[in-house]
């Protein structure tokens, strides 16, 4: 048995311990250049303080420690608790006396039933105990006598007088879907250009690659987040990563001629029709670089006119928008936010306010991706999208819920090889204890946003399952510090979503990730990423290393060089370019990388005497990968035509116009292209056959019931 408080202790003490593994503070760790570091003491201050600490300064310590394990044994029951696969248990604190040993237990159900049982708390197993203000405290491990179904339930603790309540969440201890050998596209959707796009790509444009994915055999397409932006910033920051909410669409991306409404509406045709209008369409289409703004504000004028034409009309789609609204009861808050952004921004048409705007938009927007996901669905395994791991600061989830952001903090990267000074992104982490609270709705709503239309769905940088770095304002990222997070109910309500939509579960594992994220993403099923640029091991006579069983294998990301950029050095240019490497170091980095494309030009099915060089190893490459064990070869659609430009440089500005980059030729002419359609053929023919015995809607654990699926 421990005793408290603890008093007089100096900073550095026991009392400074326990602040720190209270709140899950790792103020020591190891960079990605293997440098041991220790945050500053006023960046550690900084966090104790977002994190709810009653600490200004040393001279709190004490006091804070003593509050934080008061705290933490007058909580009768945690905020949340997991069932994992129905076997349920919980740590009961209470004081220690005969008269205090009775305990009733409630559980409600999702679907509103009730259980209730009477646990023993004088002969259940202790697992801790404390002696605090002359009172004698335990936790003692209660167990259900039954089953739980898979689902969110409130539990109800009565003890001595006292109650408490916990969100319990019961779930699979796998994700859904089991392996399969898949061959994919990737290719971001503002990317996708077509001659019928208002210079930026758009729904339809996804619509037409999906009607034409089965010829090649290919079953999956992938995108960066479509999730809902502001284009309005000076400057404007495009980046998909930076969404002002991750429970709305992001309306650039509606074709409005597919909107119900157009045929109908004669102003809405005749303004496209207009010579004003296709003089405005030439020069987005024309623009070097995708103008974010000017095609907002082209398809908000013509949304605008729609909407117009719709509230004017009491008949069967007016009566659709007034039932959407209801469905989503947060539209209404999200279109009132954004029309107080837009107030002094844009001149909107007469008869629609801006709050009708954003309703009508997110509504078109809605269908308009749920129809895409029904297609992707028909064609294949549905549209495998991107989770970011942050929101826009000054978005609309932050205002909404501000309490489950921690106040002046940004998230961010420790030093690495690529980034020696580190990153700061500049998102607010989620608050570890206010989520808890809330029973993680947020995060739920989120995640379930993206599930009801994603047949696969990748989690940004799942590290921060576990443990996020955090960088307090004013610091920069080498005075940032980890703070963890409760990883067991985060992956929970994944897995539990995951089956509830039928969704397979992606993790974004690269850079500097410790073994047991690994561990855990394996344990849950969560597929982790191979890189191929990162998994060339000369060294040990293995040119490309294998991708795992499961892995989601490709040449690159989004993040990275293109395959030709890679083989060309850009990358190296790049860093050489902002400072990060000098003069003699890229020179050496340069002979590298020469040396690993002479390597790969070795490869089987390269021909010196057979056409283009490069072509040929990124098709040997590609092939490596695609007879691995890999559950989804995915493909770059840039790199078929060898596309020297990468899509974004982290760590870069304004400067280097990420995420504007259009895909060289159009989606008419992609379509047509042999170096395209050949080279994922041939993937698909080289891809293992599927094991039989491996049913990707089989459960492990099948306790299909009331709150199962």
């Amino acid at each position: 048995m421990v005793e408290y408080p603890l008093t007089g202790e100096r900073a550095g003490g026991a009392s400074w311990r326990r602040l720190l593994d209270w709140y899950g503070l790792e103020t020591c760790y190891t960079d990605g250049c293997g440098v041991a570091r220790e945050a500053p003491r006023d960046s550690v201050l900084a966090a104790l303080r977002a994190l709810g600490a009653p600490i200004e300064s040393d001279a709190d310590i004490d006091t804070a420690a003593v509050a934080t394990i008061r705290a933490e044994w007058e909580l009768l029951v945690p905020p949340v608790l997991v069932a994992w696969d129905g076997r349920f248990r919980a740590a009961i604190r209470h004081p220690v006396s005969n008269s205090d040993s009775r305990c009733h237990c409630r559980l409600v159900l999702e679907d509103g039933t009730e259980r209730h049982w009477t646990p023993s708390l004088d002969r259940a197993p202790v697992g801790a105990a404390s002696a605090m203000d002359g009172t004698t405290r335990a936790a003692t491990q209660v167990s259900a006598p039954w089953t739980v179904p898979d689902g969110y339930h409130r539990l109800i603790v009565e003890v001595g007088g006292r109650s408490a309540e916990a969100e319990v969440i019961a779930a699979p201890t796998v994700s859904f879907g089991a392996v399969r050998h898949d061959v994919g596209l990737f290719l971001p959707l503002y990317a996708l250009q077509s001659a019928r796009s208002w210079g930026v790509g758009d729904l339809s444009d996804l619509q037409r690659l999906l009607e034409w994915l089965p010829s090649t055999g290919a079953r999956v397409s992938s995108m960066l987040p479509i999730l809902a932006a502001d284009y309005g910033g000076d400057p404007c920051d495009p980046s998909p990563y930076l969404p002002v909410s991750r429970l709305f669409w992001n309306e650039l991306f509606v074709d409005p001629r597919r909107v119900p409404e157009f045929r109908a509406c004669e102003a809405a045709r005749d303004l496209i029709a207009s010579d004003r209008f296709r003089r405005r369409i030439a020069a987005l289409q024309a623009a070097p670089l995708i103008d974010y703004a000017g095609a907002a504000a082209a398809k908000r004028e013509v949304l605008e006119t729609l909407g117009h034409w719709l509230f004017r009309q009491p008949g069967r789609r007016a009566r659709e928008l007034e039932d959407w609204v209801r469905r989503h009861p947060l539209a209404e808050r999200y279109a009132a936010f954004r029309a107080a952004r837009d107030a002094d921004r844009y001149d909107h048409a007469e008869g629609v306010s801006p709050r009708q705007y954003h309703l009508y938009a997110q509504w078109v927007a809605d269908q308009q991706v749920e129809q895409a996901a029904a297609r992707a669905r028909q064609v294949g395994d549905g549209l495998y999208l991107d989770f970011p791991l942050g929101v826009h600061p000054d978005g609309f989830d932050v205002s909404h819920k501000p309490a489950l952001f921690a106040s002046g903090i940004s998230t961010g990267a420790p030093a690495d090889e690529l980034f020696p000074g580190g990153q700061n992104w500049g998102t607010p982490p989620p608050h570890p204890a206010a989520n808890r609270r809330d029973g993680y709705r947020y995060l739920r709503a989120s995640l379930a946003r993206q599930m009801s239309v994603a047949g696969m769905l990748r989690i940004d940088h799942v590290m921060g399952v576990h443990r996020l770095f955090w960088i307090p304002r004013g610091a920069t990222a080498a005075d940032g510090l980890y703070v963890r997070y409760p990883a067991d109910e985060v992956y929970a309500l994944l897995c539990l979503e995951s089956w509830r939509h039928r969704t397979r579960l992606v993790g974004e594992n690269l850079g500097t990730v410790p073994a047991y994220v690994n561990e855990a993403m394996a344990r849950h099923r969560l597929r982790p990423l191979h890189v191929a640029q990162f998994n060339i091991k000369r060294q040990t006579g293995q040119l490309l290393a294998p991708a795992g069983p499961g892995a989601i294998a490709s040449l690159n990301t989004h993040d990275t060089p293109t395959f030709a950029g890679f083989l060309g050095g850009a990358d190296i240019d790049e860093r050489l370019g902002r400072g990060d490497l000098d003069a003699d170091t890229a020179a050496r980095a340069r002979s590298r990388r020469q040396r690993e494309r002479a390597a790969l030009e070795c490869l089987p099915g390269v021909d010196p005497q057979g056409g283009s060089i490069l072509q040929q190893v990124l098709r040997a490459c590609l092939t490596a990968l695609a007879q691995g064990d890999a559950a989804l070869v995915l493909v770059n659609l840039e790199d078929l035509w060898l596309e020297p430009h990468a899509q974004n440089v982290p760590g870069t500005g304004p400067e280097r116009n990420n995420w504007r980059q259009r895909a060289r030729h159009r989606l008419e002419t992609v379509m047509q292209m042999p170096e395209v359609t050949e080279t994922l053929r041939r993937l698909v023919a080289a891809r293992p056959a599927p094991d039989p015995g491996q049913c990707p809607e089989t459960r492990h654990h099948e306790r299909d019931g009331p709150h199962g699926r």
